[in-house]
């Protein structure tokens, strides 16, 4: 069920949220799953949806999979650099009606460097105290500035978004 969110200012809950990763490594033969938690974040819906905005900090260092060895190299200086870069950010530039729902135009920031990204509402669900957003979009991750790694880990990742957005 999706339907269009009450105008107004939603902060996200980060114990309610979290960032799903998934990349391929091997020569793109094998899926890694991977988790990030959001740290903070902003959306203010408007009358208009296509002026409402979004923003959101994730904390770099709760990169978590399956595997603490991979875990400790991913936070490490040759990809997300978290000693130096502990948040990624988000920042919406455009929000725009499509076929299939909603797009979020935004500037992705890690690492040190940007990158734009769309990012796709795929659903929102009143909850009690606000709502359920679900988002989808691929990254590449050269673009963004996380270069080591190539030929073994695939060059673009799939994130899906689970957020829950209370109001106030």
């Amino acid at each position: 069920m999706t339907t269009t969110a009450r105008p107004g200012t939603y902060r996200i809950d980060p114990r309610r949220t979290t960032v799903h990763l998934t990349a391929t490594h091997f020569l793109g033969l094998k899926p890694v799953d991977a988790t990030l938690t959001v740290r903070s974040g902003t959306l203010m819906i408007a009358a208009d949806p296509e002026h409402s905005t979004v923003s959101a900090e994730l904390d770099a260092t709760s990169f978590t999979t399956d595997d603490k060895r991979r875990d400790k190299d991913v936070l490490g200086h040759r990809f997300l650099a978290t000693d130096s870069h502990p948040v990624i950010s988000f920042r919406s530039t455009a929000v725009t009606r499509t076929p299939e729902g909603w797009q979020l135009t935004g500037i992705l920031a890690l690492r040190g460097g940007s990158a734009p990204i769309n990012l796709h509402l795929t659903e929102a669900v009143p909850v009690a105290d606000g709502y359920r957003f679900t988002a989808t979009t691929t990254i590449d991750r050269i673009a963004a500035g996380v270069t080591a790694g190539r030929g073994l880990i695939a060059r673009h990742v799939k994130v899906r978004i689970e957020c829950v957005a209370t109001a106030g």
